[in-house]
């Protein structure tokens, strides 16, 4: 079967990349990077969106920002497109044209490959791995490059009774998992990473991760959006950081170049209390000091786990009734996006921040709710983000120090 599809798409594989190469997709600069370049093939989870998608992003969109300055990401994803018709109209050739020995080739496919009722898209499991294997791990490392596959992100897709995220696409996820042990490539289980990051936000939360909008919001928008597949800005952040994250852990030259923020969320409350997936807990007695690159600096602090419904992220936290104390975190210099989390399921919080010494917010939300508050393009230049936490109770649930757009 997948003879007689390559034999029918030849000719239109030939035009497309001519198209291609014309329009000049991502990764056509003439002057190469001092380090490697990253190519993405992928379909829209992963897809580079203009502004008039405000606030869609896909994670290869973001994945820069998790990476040192001379490693190049060219993002090569585009919606709709399998396994199989990324092939056929092109796309990957284009890819293979360009890519030189050392660079990587990321490939996350298995949503569209995954539609029976569209005849363009739909790659069966078998011959999706078969793809796999012979034209992207085959073509990459028929030039020196190092193919990595990607199983794919979950959807917001879980089990109402558990509220538990169910394996999206477990087919295509096995036979990518399989081809990649077979054939001894790095392998990313997105797949499972997204899905371990998800649970432990729950399913109301991950509304903000995927591309769930309120009628108005958004200009381009009016209607709103209900999206459990797409991804918004901050949706995108946290694919690409579960990305790079596993990237630091395989052991490639690329390995060392993941930037150190990528594990620059935190989870606040008492050791023996939750803590989201990925996610870097810290107590009441995690002092800062430059050596351990974060914690806090204060005393007296109380730390409660409520053990409710709320999610892990806002179910337990640290507090301070009428007193003030801050919390540090090492990060290179740069501009950051800082989201804070307030809440408790007892009793109501009272939250006042001020970060880096000039951005101030207050997070009130009642009891048995929690309050997100994000402080866009905060500057660091001494290595060192400061958050100062004041108020009736100066609850603080969470940390996220995300790379600003």
């Amino acid at each position: 079967m997948r003879g007689i599809l390559r034999a029918a798409s030849t000719a239109l594989a030939v035009v497309a990349a001519a198209a291609a190469a014309a329009v000049g997709l991502p990764g056509t600069a003439a002057a190469a990077a001092a380090g490697p370049t990253i190519y993405i093939a992928s379909d829209s989870t992963a897809q580079t969106y203009n502004s008039g998608y405000e606030p869609q992003a896909g994670w290869g969109q973001m994945l820069d920002r998790y990476f040192a300055d001379d490693v190049t990401v060219a993002n090569h994803a585009i919606g709709g497109r399998s396994s199989r018709s990324f092939v056929e109209q092109g796309r990957l050739q284009t890819i293979l044209d360009r890519i030189q020995p050392g660079d990587y080739l990321f490939v996350q496919f298995g949503h569209n490959d995954a539609s029976v009722t569209i005849p363009e898209r739909y790659t069966s499991p078998a011959d999706y791995k078969e793809y796999l294997r012979a034209d992207y791990i085959g073509g990459a490392r028929a030039r020196g490059a190092i193919p990595v596959i990607v199983t794919p992100v979950s959807r917001r897709s879980y089990n109402a009774s558990t509220g538990q995220f169910n394996v999206s696409f477990p087919e295509y996820v096995q036979r990518a998992i399989e081809v990649a042990q077979e054939e001894n490539v790095p392998l990313i289980d997105l797949s499972a990473s997204s899905r371990a990051y998800l649970d432990s936000i729950g399913p109301e939360a991950a509304r903000g991760v995927f591309l769930h909008t309120a009628p108005g919001e958004y200009p381009n928008r009016p209607d709103g959006t209900a999206d459990d597949t797409h991804f918004q800005r901050y949706g995108a952040l946290q694919m690409a950081r579960l990305i790079a994250r596993e990237v630091r852990g395989e052991g490639l030259a690329l390995s060392s170049q993941v930037r150190d923020t990528v594990d620059d969320v935190y989870d606040l409350g008492p050791s023996s209390g939750p803590v989201a997936s990925s996610y870097t807990q810290v107590t009441a007695a995690t002092a800062y000091s430059a050596s351990r690159g974060y914690g806090i600096v204060g005393s007296g602090l109380i730390e409660r786990d409520r053990g409710t419904a709320m999610n892990q992220l806002q179910r337990d936290f640290v507090a301070l009734f009428d007193g003030q104390y801050e919390f540090r975190a090492n990060v290179p210099n740069g501009v950051y996006d800082v989201r804070i989390t307030a809440g408790d399921a007892t009793g109501s919080a009272r939250t006042n921040v001020t970060v880096e010494g000039s951005v101030t917010g207050r997070l009130a939300p009642a009891a048995n709710t929690a309050a997100t508050q994000t402080y866009a393009g905060v500057s660091v230049t001494d290595g060192l983000l400061d958050l100062v936490v004041s108020g009736e109770t100066a609850h603080l649930n969470a940390v996220e120090i995300l790379p600003a757009a």
